[in-house]
């Protein structure tokens, strides 16, 4: 097992945002964690499903996910 971060993955919906913390690899895998899918990096702005972003000095900006 490898070193682990923990990621705050924010999820998109329209009437709220809910924002859980996991331990994970990368971005990607603290994004699979709480939705349960496989979400791709790219797509429409309007169609944003998660915003995950590494805790901690020095970290990149947040990445987003969006659905299919």
């Amino acid at each position: 097992m490898g070193i682990m971060d923990i990621y705050e993955v924010e999820l998109c919906r329209w009437e709220q945002q809910d924002a859980r913390f996991v331990a994970a690899r990368d971005a990607d895998e603290a994004a699979y964690k709480v939705t349960g899918e496989h979400l791709h990096s790219e797509g429409e702005r309007r169609k944003v499903r998660v915003r995950v972003r590494r805790l901690g000095n020095g970290s990149p900006l947040p990445k987003l996910f969006y659905a299919a």
